[in-house]
């Protein structure tokens, strides 16, 4: 496994990449770090993929927008970028934001991409609905309001050597201990505005004025062209799994959807049950993967 840089325009994202094969971006949310996927890139390294793990927009110093563009719009073009350069045909898997990302990445450009796998967040499209048949999913929801105060949130999140974040991890994961994950996470977050970035991203959110509002909505409302994996924990203090019963529509994913909840697991699944996530994800990858039928044919 080595560090590489990506680039987008003016922005270079730092990432962990290994392996050799089809490629995987995975996409990591907060408050987390992309250094958190290792357990997942050496699996996927070892089965034959090059798993790419690049940190989101904001998440380092070198990849802070000048011009603090956090939408979900702007992500999806980061995204998109990363596959180009990967030669597209690319597997996208994405926790939290990064799940986010990922239905809409797969809805704005679905030739990019093989396959696409959301953990912990429920299928975009139907999530609104949802809403109002999980009324507690408001009450987990409230810290997103909280995020929308200006320099508050960072100075709480911050102090004690980022004690917030750590709150945040034992709510939304409870009956598990972070460890070393939680150390990467308030190491990452702990940089120079990097936590003033991720923040961002959730106060981009009720910007519905702007363009970039409007298409993301306009993404999240298109139907899902790719085979779609939801993983989600059955005891995840962040997104209620009640949310998956009315959230999902098969009808919106006419290239197919599995849907699992994973026991034991909180909102932070991938690293509370590593193995368990990775063998389910690699049995998703091995059904998509690139058949010599599917490789281009150049005129001879």
């Amino acid at each position: 496994m080595k560090s590489v840089t990506l680039q987008h325009g003016d922005l270079s994202f730092p990432a962990l990449i290994a392996g050799d094969g089809e490629p995987v971006i995975l996409l990591h949310g907060f408050p987390d770090c992309y250094l958190n996927w290792e357990r997942q890139i050496t699996a996927l390294a070892a089965a034959g993929y090059c798993a790419v793990a690049p940190a989101m927009r904001g998440y380092a110093s070198s990849c802070q927008p000048v011009d603090g563009d956090y939408s979900l719009a702007a992500a999806v073009a980061d995204v998109c970028e990363f596959a180009r350069q990967l030669g597209g045909k690319v597997h996208l898997v994405g926790h939290d934001w990064g799940a986010a990302v990922v239905y809409l990445a797969v809805a704005a450009e679905p030739s990019l991409f093989r396959s696409a796998t959301a953990l912990a967040i429920p299928p975009l499209k139907g999530l609104p609905g949802a809403l109002l048949r999980v009324p507690e999913q408001l009450l987990l929801s409230s810290y997103m309001e909280f995020f929308q105060l200006p320099l508050v949130p960072e100075w709480l999140l911050r102090r004690d050597d980022c004690a917030g974040v750590e709150w945040l991890w034992r709510r939304w994961s409870p009956d598990w201990e972070g460890g070393q994950f939680l150390d990467n996470a308030r190491s990452v977050l702990g940089e120079a505005n990097v936590l003033r970035g991720a923040l961002s991203w959730y106060r981009h959110l009720p910007k519905f004025w702007t363009i970039a509002h409007r298409q993301a909505r306009h993404w999240m409302n298109q139907p899902i062209k790719v085979p779609m994996l939801v993983m989600v924990g059955k005891k995840d203090g962040c997104m209620s799994p009640r949310l998956l019963q009315y959230a999902v529509n098969e009808a919106d994913f006419s290239a197919g959807l599995c849907v699992e909840e994973v026991a034991g697991a909180g909102h932070f699944l991938h690293l509370e049950r590593p193995e368990f996530v990775s063998d389910l994800l690699l049995a998703h990858l091995f059904r998509h993967r690139i058949s010599e039928n599917d490789e281009d044919r150049s005129p001879e």
